[in-house]
């Protein structure tokens, strides 16, 4: 069974049409990138996957039910690009969050679990610190690490690292896949960056210019566990080179 599949699936916003008949599947444990144009409907399409927006015509389904009641099961989880922390509440309260929304739904011991998230995300002695005292990439590790604390087997990630920069955001994806390889954790992921689309991913889904379809699938067969220095390596060049050519043809259309 497919952690996630749509089919036929479109969207229109009034007069405007967003997705158009999109098909796309995502395997347990894969981590699939969604690359496109600004416009192409990539956050609609993460917004239809998470139960957030239903789709106008098509059929999508996450492990096996429909997205809403994935989303009411927490089988979901949700990275979104500003990591809206609390300003309130300290590091380790934020990294609580979800567990305490949702008392119960979250891996036993997940309370103590995300202690040794922060941990993991180099934010161990910043446990009492506030938002504002951090910069902004220690609030997206944060985000990140209160993401994965709930357990769920699916994360939804909406272009998370934009507004960081180039270095901090490089870091950024390293730590994703320190984390998330061992755990095996499903995820569709939104990005504009091509470098990162390739450092992530087994597959990456190239959308075309609105209205958004899928154009063509890139598998990423480079080994896993990645390291920083795939990055100069010449197959990652090869297939940065084969999306770059996928996402002319899109913009095409």
């Amino acid at each position: 069974m497919a952690a996630v599949e749509l089919s036929g699936v479109s969207r229109r916003f009034g007069r405007t049409e967003a997705l158009a008949r999109t098909d796309l599947r995502v395997e347990p444990g894969e981590i699939v990138t969604v690359l496109g144009p600004s416009g192409s409907g990539k956050t609609t399409l993460l917004r239809i996957v998470g139960g957030l927006v239903a789709p106008s015509s098509g059929d999508v389904v996450v492990d096996g039910m429909a997205p809403a009641r994935a989303r009411a099961t927490k089988r979901i989880g949700f990275v979104p690009q500003r990591p809206a922390l609390l300003p309130w509440r300290t590091v380790e309260d934020n990294a609580r969050l979800l567990l305490q929304v949702n008392r119960g739904a979250g891996p036993p011991g997940a309370s103590a679990g995300s202690r040794d998230l922060l941990q993991q995300v180099g934010l161990g002695d910043f446990l009492g610190a506030y938002p504002h005292e951090l910069s902004g990439g220690m609030q997206q590790r944060v985000s990140l690490a209160r993401a994965l604390a709930l357990g769920a087997p699916l994360l939804l990630m909406d272009e998370p690292f934009a507004a960081l920069d180039e270095i901090t955001r490089t870091d950024m994806r390293h730590l994703l896949t320190e984390l998330c390889e061992p755990l095996g954790t499903t995820i569709l992921f939104v990005t504009h960056s091509i470098a990162e689309a390739v450092f992530l991913s087994d597959r990456v889904a190239v959308l075309s210019s609105r209205p958004g379809t899928v154009v063509g699938i890139e598998r990423v067969d480079l080994a896993r566990p990645r390291s920083p220095d795939l990055e100069d390596d010449p197959a990652f060049f090869a297939i940065e080179r084969r999306l770059r050519g996928l996402l002319h043809e899109g913009m095409a259309r």
